[in-house]
């Protein structure tokens, strides 16, 4: 009889502590869900403010480069004949400048390397695509400021045909990456809204 009492108090003491264990890792997984959305909301709101300020950037330098275009393309397909004197530098001073756009997706990198997997293959996917652009973004206007150097006392019709063509082809980058800063920016809200609810 003492020896099963002995087992018995054995099996109640082992399921004690089984129990204690499963609270504590119960307590343990729920802390680490809490830590883990905060740290999501915290992200995604820096995120979100990277994104805001490029986005101002970008539609400021946008809207410089697409006067320029225009500019250009008046100057090639104008009913007046090009002025065979002006130069590369002087058409882009007097239009007001070449402006490069700075991207901040220092939060994206950050994130990334920490905590990637807690967050959505489809926010991770937008958020690659945008760093993606960016850097094209980047490697156009690079192309673009190397021939600028190239032919900066150089004039007429062949070297602004190919600003035009290099101009255009930075264009058409900056128009996707404001689209994709906008949707972003659409989809982090509404899915902000409907945590909060």
């Amino acid at each position: 009889m003492k020896k099963n009492n002995g087992v018995l108090n054995y099996l109640k003491e082992i399921t004690i502590v089984v129990i204690g264990v499963l609270i504590a890792v119960f307590i343990s997984n729920y802390k680490d869900s809490v830590d883990n959305e905060k740290y999501i909301e915290k992200t995604l709101l820096a995120i979100e403010n990277d994104i805001k300020l490029s986005q101002s950037d970008l539609d400021t330098v946008y809207n410089r480069h697409l006067k320029l275009f225009e500019i250009l393309r008046e100057k090639l397909e104008g009913s007046e004949p090009l002025d065979p004197e002006l130069t590369f530098v002087e058409l882009i001073a007097s239009s007001g400048g070449f402006q490069v756009t700075t991207s901040k997706n220092i939060s994206l990198r950050f994130f990334i390397n920490q905590k990637a997997e807690l967050l959505e293959y489809d926010i991770i996917s937008k958020l690659l695509d945008i760093e993606t652009q960016s850097e094209l973004l980047q490697l156009k206007t690079r192309r673009l400021t190397d021939f600028f150097y190239e032919n900066i006392d150089e004039g007429g019709e062949e070297v602004f045909m190919k600003l035009a063509y290099y101009l255009n082809d930075i264009l058409d980058s900056e128009h996707t990456l404001l689209e994709s800063y906008s949707e972003f920016l659409d989809k982090n809200q509404k899915k902000l809204e409907y945590e909060k609810e």
